[in-house]
């Protein structure tokens, strides 16, 4: 874990709502709280309908069972399952691409997360610290084995909560693989807490190979003024962002368009904007699919092309993502 991880975050409902002045939450859930400071810090004062806090914040509605909606639905917990016992810590998901799980932690509990419910006992075999050469192999295995992977994407957890040193091992490990063409990093890190991007870091994310670093923001006002600051010490990755389209947060032109105007202004491409995976908690924050391309052809009409993001959903069983027309 990098350094001061665990440092200004909130664990507690009480505190956090306390910190908003808003009513106290009591919901109990088997996915707990986690919200760095200065996330919170961006959260709205007496307002419980903030965009950023209902990301957060536990819901009594997650308790409601809804139909098509399960702990599993992009079938990763039965695929890792099965890797598991083949010694790979890798899933194969898409053509030429391998998901590396770098992580196993998260500096933020999304309540709409579809790993939620990827069970503990599972991360705990399969994604180690990547801190020395056995970890690093046992990460490697397949991907070295597999030529026909040009591209790893590194995902978790949030790779980007490994340490430095742990980051780099593993990225330089991948430099010897002469298929290894790009390497992808998929944080919400350095949205939620911006001082993990440092000049040791943006040298770590110097390589040789074209690194793209994928953040995720669904909100403008996630978008703070250290994170923008922060943001120019990243000369070298190609910087891009993904966007979950979520009901209450940002279901409305007006936000999406603000949030993409930012993102573009601050030299970050807007990648994808995802439909809400199907996980068992999360159906509150479901905008139909026929919503969701109302609102793209309306900003269609006020962004330049180069700032439309495209619209997809993951389908389990899948080797790419489904584009939504």
């Amino acid at each position: 874990m990098y350094p001061n991880a665990a440092a200004q975050v909130i664990t507690d409902a009480g505190e956090l709502c306390r910190i908003l002045a808003i009513p106290p939450c009591s919901v109990r859930t088997d996915y707990p709280l986690l919200v760095p400071r200065p996330f919170a810090d961006l959260m709205e004062r007496g307002n419980p309908h903030d965009p950023l806090l209902l990301q957060v914040l536990p819901s009594s509605a997650e308790a409601e069972t809804v139909r098509g909606f399960s702990k599993d639905p992009l079938g990763e917990i039965a695929d890792t399952r099965d890797r598991m016992t083949k010694g790979s810590v890798a899933l194969k998901k898409y053509t030429g691409r391998t998901l590396l799980l770098a992580s196993q932690e998260c500096g933020i509990h999304c309540r709409f997360c579809f790993r939620r419910h990827f069970q503990k006992e599972i991360q705990k075999k399969i994604l180690p610290k990547a801190h020395n050469d056995t970890d690093i192999e046992s990460l490697l295995a397949s991907i070295r084995q597999d030529t026909g992977t040009e591209e790893v994407i590194l995902s978790g957890g949030d790779p980007l909560m490994q340490s430095d040193d742990a980051l780099d091992c593993l990225l330089q490990s991948m430099l010897p693989l002469k298929h290894i063409r790009r390497i992808r990093i998929h944080s919400r890190l350095p949205i939620v807490q911006p001082s993990r991007l440092t000049p040791a870091l943006a040298e770590v994310l110097t390589l040789p190979l074209p690194v793209y670093l994928v953040l995720h923001v669904n909100h403008p006002n996630e978008l703070s003024g250290e994170f923008l600051e922060r943001r120019e010490l990243l000369t070298k990755p190609i910087l891009m962002a993904q966007t979950v389209l979520l009901r209450k947060v940002n279901d409305n032109t007006e936000t999406l368009c603000r949030l993409f105007r930012r993102l573009i202004d601050a030299r970050i491409v807007p990648y994808y904007l995802h439909q809400l995976d199907r996980v068992a908690g999360s159906a509150h924050f479901e905008v139909p699919a026929a919503e969701g391309l109302q609102i793209l052809a309306q900003l269609r009409e006020r962004l330049p092309g180069y700032a439309l993001p495209v619209y997809v959903r993951e389908v389990g069983g899948k080797n790419c993502k489904e584009v939504i027309l």
